[in-house]
């Protein structure tokens, strides 16, 4: 009987997959039977379990044996119970892109089955819908029905529905294959520890589901349901790449329920009166910042979007390699420049990006991470490397993730030399800039008197003078300035603006104040511009003629000598010109220096005069009268200046020193009895009686501890003929 209901009526065609399966579909079978017949109890008992939960439960090896041939709807592997996994019909296939949390939310949404049974059914009672992959995924697809693209294939679901792809994709190949096949077959107990993801960014409202508003509203005219896609949700991802718009994250009343069916959602779909959908990115985003969001969520839909996200080509090495053709190779030996990349992603990403990111930069921290990113173990294929600090790392050569996959790695787009800091036209500004408009009816109003113009804005005359100078609005000289400062001094200073003579010089030489020179500029607006290309160019001159007279006054020297002789040349022009330095530089020399090497340090006289170090400070320690202090190994290992012999290189280097400090150091038990009979001894120099408070307070020691020696105690007080206080209870 069990097995005509488990077998009949199913059928495995990929729309009845789309159907779920009723109430009703489970009682009609049961209508069509003989009512005279009555079922035995456990058979009884166990259709009402059928007809109530809509799903029918598993079945232990007692009553379906795998190899019985009228059971075709139960797998052989078994679940943590020693039953055998039943095979579910009704189970929706994922669409293209679809998290594999979407899709168990579905199947859990139109289900008619107890909800938490599934999930055990699954593997996925315990699981989490936000972590990267749950751990018993082959219990899952053995799960499904025959004919279903997941059944027995949880590879397919690795690579197509979760973010195993996007994590590896930087990896070595073969580290990445290995880890692949680790994590599938359920041999990782943490895959997200595997994967180098702390635990911590779980508990982030922010890593809650996301979705795209218009995502979800093309999928229900298309589909009829809300989908989940992985693309969307790394946390450092904020915008979808289709509709250039700010994502938003699932109701917050997932992460606070205590069952587990109420955190698995589908795509902005709760059961709460007043759904909390935030938005991840808020109203006042800059458009730098936009661009940056922007362009990271369209590399992770290039990579997840590629049939082959994890390829065979290597590369974070061909990231290297393009970082070095890029110049930020350093000049001093191998390895990148990490001043010279933090640099350079603090000029392609804006810091309140890097900020809401958590990575820092070059202006705030020391935390030079770029070094860590590409360091020799990721190359080789030892550790697994940062997704999100390989893509900040990738947009300093390319714009596109696509062209790293190539065998050879692209030549880079050519570098933009960057504005001096001091003439730069972007400078951030705390303030809202005054609109032009706004200013050219108040100047009209006021005759052209700047003060009078300022006041009837409610700013400063600086404010209004600055934003004059921004919006390029030509305000003539008054005649009151230009008397007092004369026709030949007012064309002096513009020949010199226009040579790109510092300000600061043109005030002492021509003895003007810097609102005169600022009223000039604003006579002549296009004088701004001149004047500040013509100093950069002045400046570039300047440093590129000190290298040039250091490669002729002394040719044979290396490049860092002119960094000492010239820091100011040289870091202008690392930091503005860095194409004509690398092109001027000497070449750098690589190897060991003639006569320069070190020589290698014989270590077995160290290691014999460290472990005779450390006999003599044991023995200084126990034939000391003040209060002892406990021999441990690191602490004789501190003293002796070997504490390096702790580590894997140093065990080999300092064999006698470490058997030499385990044999001195002091388990809790010998300190404790040192400790007691230094207290006794005092006791006995000032002929006092033994008393559990004074011992309690000589030797630091609970009443407790005391009793749990009280033979020893008895012992050394009866050498030292000492006697106890009648309350004392540690008395014989």
């Amino acid at each position: 009987m069990i097995a005509w209901l488990l077998t009949g009526g199913v059928s495995t065609k990929r729309a009845e997959f789309e159907s779920s399966w009723t109430r009703s579909s489970i009682r009609r079978p049961w209508k069509s039977m003989n009512r005279s017949i009555s079922p035995r109890p456990a058979e009884r008992r166990r259709s009402n379990d059928v007809r109530r939960s809509g799903v029918a439960r598993p079945y232990s090896s007692r009553h379906l044996p795998a190899n019985k041939p009228g059971v075709l709807f139960c797998s052989d592997i078994r679940n943590s119970n020693g039953e055998y996994n039943m095979n579910l019909p009704g189970f929706p296939v994922a669409q293209r892109g679809e998290m594999l949390a979407s899709v168990v939310a579905r199947y859990l949404e139109r289900s008619a089955g107890a909800k938490l049974r599934l999930l055990k059914l699954f593997g996925l009672y315990l699981a989490s819908p936000c972590s990267v992959i749950p751990r018993h995924l082959r219990q899952l697809a053995s799960t499904l029905p025959p004919g279903h693209p997941w059944e027995g294939a949880p590879e397919v679901i690795a690579k197509g529905h979760t973010l195993l792809p996007l994590l590896l994709h930087f990896a070595h190949p073969k580290r990445g294959s290995a880890a692949l096949r680790n994590v599938v077959s359920g041999g990782s107990g943490n895959p997200s520890a595997s994967l180098g993801i702390s635990a911590t960014v779980f508990r982030d409202f922010r890593h809650m589901a996301r979705f795209c508003p218009d995502c979800v509203a093309h999928d229900l005219k298309t589909f009829g349901f809300p989908v989940l896609y992985r693309q969307h949700q790394p946390l450092f991802v904020t915008m979808c790449a289709v509709h250039a718009r700010p994502l938003r994250s699932n109701c917050l009343c997932g992460q606070a329920a205590r069952q587990a069916v109420s955190r698995w959602q589908m795509a902005g779909h709760c059961r709460c009166s007043e759904p909390s959908t935030p938005s991840l990115l808020g109203a006042d985003l800059d458009t730098k910042s936009e661009e940056c969001w922007l362009w990271l969520s369209q590399q992770v839909t290039t990579i997840l979007e590629n049939p082959n996200p994890m390829p065979k080509v290597h590369i974070a090495a061909n990231l290297l390699t393009a970082l070095e053709r890029g110049g930020f190779a350093s000049l001093r030996g191998g390895g990148l420049c990490q001043n010279a990349i933090s640099e350079a992603i603090l000029d392609r990403f804006s810091e309140p990006v890097l900020r809401q990111l958590g990575i820092g930069h070059g202006r705030n921290t020391h935390d030079h991470w770029a070094g860590r990113a590409l360091s020799r173990g990721v190359i080789e294929g030892r550790r697994i490397p940062s997704l999100l600090r390989m893509l900040l790392l990738t947009r300093l050569v390319t714009n596109d993730i696509s062209s790293l996959w190539s065998l050879v790695a692209p030549d880079p787009a050519q570098k933009r030399d960057r504005v001096p800091p001091g003439y730069r036209t972007d400078l951030d500004l705390k303030r809202k800039r005054i609109e032009k408009e706004a200013i050219k009816s108040a100047l009209d109003a006021a005759d052209g008197k700047l003060t009078v113009a300022a006041k009837r804005l409610g700013v400063s005359f600086c404010t209004i003078a600055a934003d004059l100078r921004h919006h390029r609005i030509h305000l003539p000289l008054s005649r009151a300035t230009s008397k007092r400062l004369g026709a030949k001094r007012i064309a002096a200073i513009r020949d010199a603006l226009k040579h790109g003579t510092p300000k600061s010089k043109l005030r002492l030489q021509y003895d003007v104040s810097a609102w005169s020179i600022l009223l000039i500029e604003l006579d002549q607006p296009e004088l701004r511009d001149v004047h500040r290309e013509a100093s950069v160019t002045r400046q570039r001159e300047k440093h590129r003629n000190a290298l040039l007279s250091f490669l002729r006054a002394d040719p044979g020297k290396p490049r860092y000598e002119f960094a000492k002789r010239h820091a100011g040349s040289y870091f202008w022009l690392r930091k503005y010109d860095r194409a004509w330095l690398q092109s001027h530089l000497p070449a750098p020399r690589w190897g060991h220096r003639k006569g320069k090497r070190k020589v290698v340090r014989d270590r077995h006289p160290l290691d014999q005069t460290a472990s005779e170090a450390v006999r003599q400070i044991a023995r200084q320690e126990l034939e000391r009268s003040e209060r002892p202090k406990r021999l441990t190994r690191t602490r004789l290992l501190t003293a002796v200046g070997a504490l390096s012999a702790l580590s894997e290189r140093g065990r080999d280097r300092y064999a006698s020193t470490i058997a030499e400090a385990e044999r001195h150091a002091e388990t809790t038990g010998q300190f404790m009895r040192r400790t007691i009979r230094w207290a006794l001894n005092e006791l006995a120099t000032e002929r006092k009686a033994i008393s559990m408070t004074q011992l309690c307070q000589l030797t630091n020691l609970k009443s407790s501890q005391l009793v749990e020696h009280r033979d020893y105690i008895v012992e050394v007080a009866t050498d030292l003929e000492l006697v106890f206080d009648a309350r004392c209870k540690l008395a014989p």
